[in-house]
């Protein structure tokens, strides 16, 4: 009897020894699953993090002014039909009353026309919104700042359409903004039309100024 009771003893230890080592096994085998996932997403988003800042550094390098948050995504007022000749009509010329620095600044912006969008651009290959009309204002020895939040409240307030000039700045809400918080900018080139670097479908195109402000108008700023 006593043998017996040792046997099932012995039995009952080495089934629970058996189920411990499985169960201690289980959690090894899980935690270094686990682990792997963990460093190989780790690494995943510290190369996607290198790969944003080296983009970054890349393209504002060569910007006379920069900021981090630098344009809009893309714009509201998205074309509805394809764009020909990148929007300027061919009877286009700059208008006669635009004083010389307004005119070296529409010049250079539209010797930009069709080229790419770029986030953070500043050309001389690719711009982004706010990175246009930086740089296309940077050629008459105005500096504004590479953001669209910062360049609705650079120059001075035009009141309306009515008493706009030819370079003025125009803020839209875009995709990623607001009236109060504009997330897109242009540069109106006369003769109610304004160009602007819209998105990476379109790039750099002119339109007239009732489509860019049908989304809302966040303000105009006469800088030159």
């Amino acid at each position: 009897m006593v043998s017996d009771v040792k046997n099932i003893a012995i039995l009952v230890i080495a089934s629970a020894l058996g189920f411990a080592m499985a169960l201690f096994g289980l959690v090894i085998l899980t935690s270094s699953v686990g682990g792997t996932t963990q460093v190989a997403a780790c690494v995943l988003a510290n190369h996607h993090a290198q790969s944003m800042t080296n983009s970054t550094s890349t393209t504002t390098t060569t910007a006379p002014t920069s900021n981090s948050n630098c344009g809009a995504a893309a714009s509201a007022t998205l074309p509805s039909s394809p764009v020909v000749d990148n929007g300027l009509p061919t009877n286009y010329a700059i208008p006669n009353d635009a004083t010389g620095a307004e005119t070296v600044a529409i010049t250079y912006t539209l010797a930009q026309l069709g080229k790419p969008y770029l986030w953070g651009g500043v050309g001389p290959t690719a711009f982004d919104c706010s990175g246009l009309t930086m740089m296309a204002w940077a050629q008459a020895g105005v500096t504004l700042l590479h953001y669209t939040g910062d360049q609705i409240n650079e120059g001075t307030p035009v009141s309306s359409y009515v008493d706009i000039s030819p370079g003025d700045l125009v803020l839209v809400p875009g995709s990623d903004g607001t009236v109060a918080n504009p997330g897109h900018v242009g540069l109106y080139i006369g003769d109610g039309l304004v160009e602007s670097a819209v998105d990476v479908q379109y790039g750099v195109i002119v339109q007239p100024y009732s489509y860019f402000v049908s989304g809302g108008l966040s303000g105009i700023r006469h800088v030159g």
